[in-house]
């Protein structure tokens, strides 16, 4: 399957890039290669055009504040913080989150494979932004977020004929595609070949109210003719319909949005961005684009008009009827970033490892689910000291045993606390619930826990809570033999843990809250 997909292009090449615009396309480039080989200066420079010193000053800057991450010396990948607001727009969409069920539904009940996918104007190209597969021996499972043009697949030349039947079908300077990219496009096809791309057994497109051309189709790896299936037409009617219907049900809902960053950014162009890139993804039902927007993106109204035609430009937004909403290519990373499935410990291993390498200590992640109220070690950095304990990953962590569990647990609910069964694991488990209570009062005021062998015998634990928009999401701690731990300086171990949290806690949060009164 391809692995990069077509790159954003300007209408006029004799136009020099925005800054903005410059820091989208990086930014797109760091996209295409999730999961791939990470970008060197001077490669991403000659694909983008750009001198090396350019480039290099807007990875610098992306680095801070988590969009790119340094992998390696002169070398860069898209940062954790693209996971965090791509998935914050995949939970709230209805395009890519909230329609699974009716996706799904329409999967296992074709025994297909179905699909939804959008269409990207400036590039005349479409990608897949969900899929659902039925369980079966033989799937079909394409790649999320991949550029194709319209002349690859039934999907493509139904997107075509729907555009040339359209009013809108008059080709206009921002609908262009560059016929370089288009030929580029093809190449990244690589060996797949349209007989690995099955015909649509039934295929719908449809313009949405956010301005986004949508398709829903059925595809079956088994099927070699691909004829078109009259029975599943209504089914795919009836998909898109509910997609459309909620679309244009929440976007009417969301008129009186007013969102408000709670978080302060320095007003440097990369921060805009960010701000801009948050708040289409936590509201992409839609934003009315007046002064108060203006002000979440921290600058006048000269300045937001120039980063929203950027996004405009680059279809990273819409503006509809002065409204913005998330554009095509927002869509594609989110698809992109979906399929690279990064989870919390991917996310925060830069920020551990820099802790670890620090102190020397071994530390590690816990996860915790507030759904099931279950906590597990994502992952464990072994420090650098010679005697160290070794911990699992990926099985059940008791709450009330251990600086780590004990940490998270004085933040849970009430109930959770009163129904956690007491089992002894060590001679120095807690097995009384008014000590517990006691303890986890204590460790709820000071902000920080430990533990002297209650789950793992002779290992001393230290552990500091964290949490992403006030919710308690897990905790941090150190596993240290108690023969060392008067060693240790525990109060400087302590605020550096703190300050590693915080750090969790910024690259995680939105920091974003919806205030009554409209835009």
């Amino acid at each position: 399957m391809p692995t990069t997909s077509r790159s954003i292009t300007i209408d006029s090449p004799t136009t020099a890039a925005s800054s903005h615009t410059r820091l989208i396309q990086v930014l797109d480039a760091l996209v295409r290669r999730v999961g791939g080989e990470p970008w060197g200066v001077r490669e991403l420079a000659a694909e983008l055009s750009e001198s090396r010193s350019t480039v290099n000053r807007i990875l610098v800057s992306l680095v801070e504040i988590g969009l790119a991450t340094e992998a390696g010396v002169g070398k860069y990948s898209v940062g954790p913080r693209i996971d965090v607001l791509t998935k914050t727009l995949s939970d709230s969409s209805v395009l890519l989150g909230l329609s699974g069920e009716s996706l799904s539904y329409l999967a296992e009940s074709s025994k297909c494979t179905a699909l939804v996918s959008v269409y990207c104007p400036r590039s005349r190209g479409y990608f897949i932004a969900a899929c659902s597969a039925a369980d079966a021996t033989l799937t079909f499972r394409p790649q999320l977020g991949v550029v194709y043009p319209l002349t690859f697949g039934d999907i493509g030349r139904q997107m075509a004929s729907y555009l040339d039947a359209d009013a809108h079908c008059s080709t206009s300077p921002g609908t262009v595609a560059n016929v370089d990219d288009i030929v580029r496009a093809d190449q990244t096809l690589g060996q797949l070949s349209e007989s690995e791309f099955p015909d649509a057994l039934s295929i719908s497109v449809r313009m949405l109210n956010n301005g986004l051309l949508v398709s829903v189709s059925v595809h079956s790896a088994a099927s070699a003719e691909g004829k078109i299936n009259k029975p599943l037409d209504m089914d795919v009617r009836r998909v898109i319909g509910e997609i459309a219907t909620d679309i244009e049900s929440k976007t009417r809902d969301s008129s009186q949005a007013s969102p408000h960053i709670s978080t302060e950014n320095d007003k440097s162009t990369v921060d805009r961005l960010e701000r801009l890139l948050l708040l289409v993804c936590a509201f992409p039902n839609g934003l009315k684009n007046t002064v108060k927007l203006h002000g979440q993106l921290l600058c006048n109204a000269a300045t937001a008009k120039r980063l929203i035609q950027s996004g405009i430009e680059t279809e990273l937004v819409t503006l509809t009827e002065n409204t913005l909403y998330p554009g095509p290519r927002l869509y594609q990373w989110a698809a992109r970033m979906s399929s690279a499935h990064r989870n919390l410990a991917d996310l925060t291993r830069k920020i551990l490892s820099s802790f670890v390498q620090e102190t020397g200590e071994t530390i590690a992640l816990l996860s915790y689910d507030d759904v099931a109220e279950k906590a597990q070690f994502l992952e464990v950095i072994q420090g650098w000291r010679p005697i160290q304990y070794k911990l699992q990953v990926n099985v059940d962590v008791p709450l009330y045993a251990g600086a780590a569990g004990k940490a998270v647990l004085a933040h849970c609910a009430a109930h959770v606390i009163d129904t956690i069964k007491l089992v002894k694991l060590t001679e120095a488990t807690i097995t009384s619930r008014k000590v517990l209570n006691e303890e986890l009062a204590v460790i709820k005021q000071r902000g920080w826990a430990t533990g002297e062998g209650e789950r793992v015998l002779g290992a001393f634990g230290l552990a500091v809570p964290f949490f992403v928009d006030g919710k308690i999401r897990g905790s941090i701690s150190a596993t240290i033999p108690q023969y060392r731990k008067d060693e240790r300086d525990l109060p400087t171990l302590t605020t550096l843990m703190r300050e590693t949290t915080a750090n969790i806690e910024r690259l995680l949060s939105l920091g974003v809250e919806t205030q009554p009164s409209g835009l």
